[in-house]
């Protein structure tokens, strides 16, 4: 089987905070201005969520103050997310929720393939939500949301979602209310790329030891985990090794240094050349705040985690440019411009960052953890 190389770019919004916080308000309709009931009421990323009551209200209590993007979504309304900043208690909140049917013009002019699941389905669960294993036990409960659109002239399909896609992840105990923004894959540069809003819901296998085990070994080595290491300055004690990186292109006998922006002919013969120290947190990222840490680095990072071994179907598909014992990924900063890394492993602005190798293949959906999540203490 022929082997290549997977680029993968995943926007997800963060939060952070420290100390306890409560949020209330009311859902009101934009043009009538009455309640809306039954509205889903979330911190994205997170498991933190409620729904409005009969007269629109909700109360929304937090594990931390700090910077919030809150997600409002409802069966016949847009999707709206509400940045906020609380500091210990935010009340009397009021925010409105537009009909989609004024969205119409935009739904009309919008075409979508005939019998497109039937097509792109089983692609679309693999960029989605993963190949196996980490497609394993986890599947879409409504694929009848989702429609797509095939663009020939730049070989890039697009998906869209009518509603919120229901994800059911029993192997990590998780239903997933995925409010998808955007979703696309280029063929022409084998890149998948999507944005939206997750909410975890605990399934009642949720405290089960099967999945709480589950949980922390898909958190082991994930770019949540690498992410807190840069933010502690951990990340050799948190056996990751990193490395600078470059890619140098032999074209017409000129060497080019290139990025994750390049697009690459299939003649292209790339090569790489690797730093021999390893890196530590303070070398690629710097202090902002008592929250916040700027991460910059040019180039590639070669970035390997000791305490696990790529998985015979990750190797099999995939080719590597290193022979290395355990996972290991590139990252590449798209922006040329710094990330800002929060204590929960979240950043901004994340579509500045481009994943390949092992985290590319393994950073989707079926794997994918709360922000809120905290491993085991041992």
């Amino acid at each position: 089987m022929k082997k290549v190389f997977l680029s993968y770019i995943l926007i997800f919004f963060y939060f952070i905070g420290a100390g306890q916080g409560m949020i209330k308000g009311k859902v009101i309709d934009k043009d009538s201005k009455t309640p809306i009931e039954n509205v889903n009421v979330y911190i994205s990323n997170s498991s933190i969520g409620t729904r409005t009551d009969a007269n629109g209200y909700f109360t929304l209590r937090t594990p931390s103050a700090g910077k919030f993007e809150l997600v409002l979504s409802s069966m016949g309304y847009a999707t709206k997310m509400v940045p906020l900043v609380l500091e210990g208690k935010l009340d009397n909140l009021i925010i409105d929720l537009s009909s989609k049917a004024n969205d119409l013009p935009e739904v009309v002019l919008r075409t979508y393939i005939k019998n497109g699941w039937k097509l792109w389905g089983k692609f679309f669960l693999e960029q989605f939500i993963g190949s196996y294993p980490i497609n394993a036990d986890c599947k879409i409960l409504n694929p009848n949301v989702i429609h797509f659109q095939f663009k020939r002239k730049d070989s890039v399909l697009k998906a869209f979602a009518e509603e919120t896609i229901l994800v059911e992840n029993k192997k990590l105990g998780y239903l997933l209310h995925y409010d998808l923004i955007e979703f696309s894959h280029d063929f022409l540069n084998n890149r998948t790329f999507y944005q939206g809003y997750p909410f975890f819901e605990d399934l009642k296998n949720s405290e089960t030891k099967k999945v709480i085990n589950k949980r922390e070994e898909v958190y082991k080595g994930s770019l949540m985990h690498f992410m807190r290491s840069v933010f502690t300055n951990q990340i050799k004690e948190n056996n990751f090794e990193v490395r600078k990186m470059v890619k140098i292109l032999d074209r017409n006998g000129a060497k080019i240094i290139i990025d994750g922006n390049a697009n690459l002919e299939s003649t292209d013969q790339v090569r790489y050349e690797m730093a021999s120290d390893y890196l530590v947190g303070d070398s690629i990222a710097y202090g902002i705040s008592d929250n916040t840490v700027g991460m910059y680095f040019k180039n590639y990072l070669l970035v390997a985690y000791k305490n696990k071994q790529a998985p015979y179907f990750y190797t099999s598909r995939y080719r590597s440019n290193f022979n290395l014992p355990y996972i290991s990924s590139e990252l590449t900063l798209l922006l040329n411009e710094p990330l800002m890394v929060y204590p929960n492993g979240s950043f901004a602005e994340s579509n500045n960052l481009l994943l390949s190798g092992y985290l590319g293949w393994a950073e989707k959906l079926g794997n994918m953890l709360p922000f809120d999540y905290k491993p085991i203490k041992k």
